[in-house]
């Protein structure tokens, strides 16, 4: 054989292998299914991404549920609790955005309490009963048309096994999803559990 065969020989060869197959040992993993024009294009699957975020601990996956205007609301008896001065008054607001949801998912996720007493949590489990689409509501605010509200019973689970422990939150979730080019957000997460 000349040197051109050889050439051409190894060419083929390597054309055929980059094409014919996949390397079995390393397949996809189930996270790199979900490029950012896939997840999100259901509320379903908004929603069982936002389960999955909690699963994983993967603040990513958990931002890629959250539209940039996104606001977190209380309940007016969890405000002297939990609530936060957002606006700077002096006075807690019922309602926080993006920058401190994402900063409260950090620190469960991966950090812990900001005062340092609570670990992270070893396992995170999060279920959503997402009801039927016919118990889906439409969102009468103005400029909100497209908007879907889903109110969820949720069922929330911190797990601590060294202490063989866990903190425990339940009640329902009002998800106010928007739709933003062919994926959907959720806008508003307005929280209506039981402490």
């Amino acid at each position: 054989m000349t040197f051109r065969s050889n050439l051409l020989l190894i060419s083929a060869l390597c054309l055929l292998a980059a094409t014919s197959c996949q390397n079995p040992f390393h397949p996809p993993m189930r996270e790199d299914q979900h490029t950012n024009n896939q997840i999100n294009t259901t509320p379903v699957a908004l929603l069982q991404t936002l389960e999955q975020s909690y699963r994983l601990k993967n603040i990513t996956l958990f931002k890629s549920c959250l539209a940039s205007d996104f606001r977190f609301e209380l309940l007016q008896a969890e405000v002297s609790l939990i609530g936060i001065d957002v606006n700077g008054d002096g006075f807690k607001d019922d309602w926080w955005g993006y920058e401190q949801e994402v900063e409260y998912h950090t620190n469960m996720f991966q950090e812990g309490s900001s005062d340092g007493l609570i670990p992270p949590p070893d396992q995170i489990n999060l279920r959503l009963q997402i009801p039927p689409s016919d118990q889906w509501e439409s969102d009468p605010e103005v400029g909100h048309e497209a908007w879907l509200i889903i109110p969820c019973l949720f069922d929330l689970q911190l797990v601590y096994t060294s202490s063989n422990s866990s903190i425990t939150s339940n009640g329902v979730a009002r998800f106010y999803l928007k739709p933003i080019q062919g994926r959907w957000f959720i806008a508003v997460w307005r929280d209506e559990s039981n402490i």
